[in-house]
């Protein structure tokens, strides 16, 4: 599949120059979103928030031209709407492999045209060649050319360089990629070749030498030991003779069991003549603790000590990786890895006496980690953070068995990390971090360790870039050497050597991932699974946030401790408590100018693993619009169909969102604010996001509700919570609940205009606030202000204590009973018909009709009286034996009928 070039769109597409930069600037900045698009007729719809409203922008490529239409009042063709939608169409159909060519046919590849393992070989040693003369390094030569040397990196990293001829450059090298990239040389091999060849006396010395010594050491090509020794010089006989037991005459090993060079060390302790290298013996420590743990694994398991009872397919997760060294836990999002990994961690460390357990995460999901871990464990954890010296103090003086650190981190600590050298490492949400390779992958990767466990939500075999590293950090010579590994399972064309064009034998690769990896997918436990599965992501704001998030709590606190509050002051609580939870979505909530946003960052990965990784429907809810527009644009960047709904949409276009989301299989999400969602069936999705938490359980209910109704195609729900670590969100879910009748009217976006609470009602809905805010709440009983002076001759209806007087306390209003709800003005108020509100506490059901209606009608008589005065007339009812106002006792429905005068 083509498509057209950037050049194209900027000389035919758009009407101008300018009119193309402006596209382009538009196409950057973001404000758009795809509502629609089909990849297979290269077809895409764009919704487009223009300066004099909301446009729709259409780009098809076809074989020979762009066609395009925009709802803009543009008169042009090319607009920069055109523009914008067509670079962006184009960045989507590159991300899926397309290539860039005007309008031309595409002929398949032939097998041929893709690099064989001998071309990816020859490819790698020509790279090790290359780096050995670009990198910095420095050579520390030994007493000989052909002995030992020792050559230093960049970072003060130190391998030794043993060749046994440097003309040719056979030998070996300490360093990681030696041992394992089966091509019998490295960089440091190259470089430190390359330095002595630079000697002045160079050929005349190397013919002069012989090499010292007998060397044994591992062939990383044969993956085997191996032995070399110079002909020319004399070994003792009884040396030989123990030599010839366990190596031939060209050097090769007799034995299958590596191990047997234990009996090899004995036999030639504290002989001068043979070495037997550090690095052949870091292989068969690797083969003795696999045979250990193997003697172990015969053994009954012990109850695992946890505080929760696992699922059977979890209990069967542990079993699976308790007796490994390394084990990947690949179950799909919401299958709890975490508690898998927990109960592996307290096991091993009954079983093996391990004392310390590292866990690698991300930095949102480190609080997350703890809770968990003191949940169900009787363990405890503690998060790294602070300086340096309080981290490094952590580390080394705290008694916890878990210490939580993210991946940020262990690049700042990667020294330290060593020293520590933890027990097992835990790596959390590997597929997160999208390029798991040089920096991060280095650091994780020289931290020593007996055990490891990597928890991963995708299928391997969508990203073998990331698997290979993955793999090699949990078993560092099952897939490798990485040139074989991507002869193997890489398509790579020979036009273009540095991309990867497909996988193949992809059946191979898993076959031989079994031993290490297990998988389930959602489908496969249900059975075993809850009706819900709650997972609450913990996200720190970025510093933008916080700062705007800090200045609302600031202006917010001399509110909450003021002793009289007016109904201003009421209203400014609301604003600043609504912007509190606005900034924690994203800063454009507040400025409509940036796009700060970790959690949109977070929501990425999510839906990556969710609905592109693991085909699962998802409904992601928000409160606000100009929310669910930025979460929008972030589908359309991903490539994601989705469909949008929110009260703008009229009610008869509803269904037809829902049949779209139910019915199209390419369909992976329903966006949805929560004046769209209600009384939606959402069947086919088995997931919800909260993009922030609501005021109302009730409404969390009824978002969830949208999903898990009867007829629902998975019976367990996942459920996503994102929670802004710090911050108002933090402190609602901590637990400080506030009733239904206290927060209604304050905090959600339902209702009507006015607020209108009782004096205790408003000061314990103060000082729950307080509470919340870190406040020393008022006592209950508190008095806020002077009670209001009636005048006796206040008509009564003008009276607010009339309809409580002299009544019994049962027929009074009391304040729990009643249901305050409100709203910022100018928002829609919920529809009383949807089965899904509780309309069941209203002002007027809860008092007796007879007297609202007395009420209502001495009122009117009062005002009529006015209009008399004023008027000389009176305004009389229709009909005199009839009230004025009469008021429905079953529907609380109140009708009006008077005449006025001169009519």
């Amino acid at each position: 599949m083509q498509i057209p070039s950037k050049a194209y769109i900027q000389k035919q597409l758009a009407d101008s120059p300018l009119i193309f930069s402006r596209g382009e600037s538009l196409f950057e900045g973001g404000s758009f979103f795809l509502s629609k698009g089909s990849l297979s007729e290269k077809q895409f719809v764009y919704q487009v928030d223009g300066a004099y409203g909301d446009y729709t922008t259409k780009i098809q490529f076809g074989d020979e031209q762009i066609r395009s239409s925009c709802t803009c009042p543009y008169p042009g063709d090319g607009c920069k709407h055109v523009v914008a939608a067509a670079l962006h169409a184009r960045q989507i159909l590159m991300k899926k492999g397309a290539t860039e060519t005007a309008f031309s046919s595409d002929d398949p590849q032939e097998e041929n045209d893709f690099l064989t393992s001998e071309d990816i070989k020859a490819l790698a040693i020509e790279d090790r060649e290359k780096r050995a003369r670009v990198e910095t390094f420095e050579l520390v030569p030994g007493d000989l050319f052909k002995g030992d040397h020792l050559v230093i990196n960049k970072n003060k990293r130190k391998y030794q360089v043993t060749l046994h001829d440097p003309e040719t450059g056979t030998g070996h090298c300490s360093c990681p990629d030696y041992m394992t990239n089966g091509l019998g040389t490295c960089k440091h091999i190259h470089f430190a070749v390359n330095q002595l060849k630079l000697e002045a006396d160079y050929n005349k010395r190397l013919q002069m030498e012989t090499f010292p010594f007998i060397d044994i050491f591992w062939d990383s090509v044969l993956e085997a030991p191996r032995m070399y020794g110079d002909k020319s010089v004399d070994i003792p006989e009884d040396t030989a003779a123990i030599l010839d037991k366990y190596f031939d005459g060209a050097g090769m090993f007799r034995h299958d069991d590596f191990t047997r060079i234990i009996d090899l060390m004995d036999l030639l302790d504290g002989n001068k003549r043979v070495r037997i290298r550090e690095s052949l013996l870091n292989r068969i420590e690797s083969k003795l603790q696999w045979d250990q743990i193997q003697e172990f694994s015969s053994q009954d398991i012990p109850e695992i000590p946890l505080k929760a009872t696992l699922y059977p397919y979890q209990q069967k997760g542990v079993s699976f990786g308790l007796f490994k060294p390394g084990v990947l836990i690949g179950d799909e999002m919401g299958l709890g890895k975490t508690l898998q990994a927990i109960a592996l961690g307290v096991l091993k460390k009954e079983i093996f006496g391990f004392s310390k357990i590292l866990v690698i995460t991300l930095a949102s999901l480190k609080e997350q980690w703890k809770r968990e871990i003191e949940k169900f464990s009787h363990e405890q954890a503690v998060i790294l953070e602070g300086g340096p010296d309080q981290r490094k103090n952590i580390y080394f003086n705290d008694s916890s068995l878990f210490k939580i650190t993210n991946y940020e981190a262990v690049l700042r600590d990667t020294l330290v990390l060593r020293r520590f050298n933890p027990d097992v490492i835990v790596l959390d949400e590997a597929q997160r971090i999208k390029n798991f390779s040089t920096k991060t992958s280095d650091a994780v990767k020289q931290i020593p360790k007996k055990h490891a466990i990597v928890l991963t939500g995708t299928p391997l075999e969508n990203k073998l870039e990331d698997v290979y590293s993955i793999v090699q950090f949990l078993d560092p010579y099952m897939l490798t050497p990485l040139w074989q590994f991507a002869g193997d399972h890489f398509q790579i064309p020979k036009k273009k050597k540095s991309s990867v064009a497909g996988y193949k034998n992809l059946d191979s690769l898993n076959q031989k991932l079994k031993s290490i990896v297990i998988r389930r997918k959602k489908e496969d436990v249900l059975k075993d699974l809850p009706k819900e599965v709650v997972n609450n992501f913990y996200i720190d704001l970025h510093d933008e946030q916080a700062a705007i998030h800090s200045g609302y709590a600031r202006q917010l606190l001399p509110l909450l401790n003021k002793k009289f509050l007016t109904p201003v002051d009421m209203r400014r609580i609301q604003i600043l408590l609504l912007r509190m939870r606005m900034v924690c979505d994203a800063t454009f909530l507040i400025d409509r100018d940036t796009r700060i946003s970790p959690k949109l960052k977070e929501l990425e990965g999510i839906i990556d693993e969710m609905v592109i990784q693991n085909k699962r429907k998802m409904v992601i809810f928000s409160e606000w619009t100009s929310m669910t527009f930025l979460i929008a644009n972030t589908l359309s960047d991903m490539g994601v169909s989705f469909v949008e709904l929110s009260g703008k949409v009229p009610v008869k276009k509803r269904q037809a969102l829902i049949d779209e989301f139910t019915n199209n299989p390419e369909c992976g999400v329903f966006l949805s604010t929560d004046a769209g969602g209600t009384g939606l069936n959402l069947q086919a999705a088995d997931c919800v996001v909260n993009f922030e938490l609501p005021w109302n359980p009730a409404k969390m209910n009824q978002r969830i509700g949208r999903v898990s109704r009867i007829g629902q195609e998975s019976s367990c729900i996942n459920v996503i919570n994102l929670i802004a670590k710090r911050s108002i969100e933090e402190k609602i879910l901590a637990g400080i609940q506030l009733k239904a009748d206290l927060f209604k009217g304050v905090f959600d976006e339902e209702g009507p205009d006015e607020v209108d609470f009782s004096r205790e009602k408003k000061n314990e809905m103060l000082n729950r606030l307080r509470q919340m805010m870190g406040e020393e709440p008022e006592p209950e009983s508190f008095e806020t202000a002077e009670p209001e002076e009636i005048p006796e001759d206040t008509p009564h209806y003008l009276n607010p204590e009339v309809l409580g007087k002299d009544e019994p306390a049962s027929d009074r209003l009391e304040p729990e009973d009643t249901d305050n709800s409100a709203r910022a003005p100018g928002l829609a108020t919920p529809e009383l018909s949807d089965p899904d509100l509780d309309q069941s506490q209203h002002i007027f059901a809860a008092q007796a009709p007879e007297k609202v209606e007395a009420v209502l009608n001495s009122g009117l008589s009062f005002i009529a009286g006015l209009m008399e005065m004023a008027t000389g007339q009176k305004m009389e009812n229709l009909d005199s034996q009839e009230k004025m106002i009469t008021l429905d006792k079953e529907t609380g429905e109140v009708t009006m009928k008077f005449k006025l005068p001169g009519f």
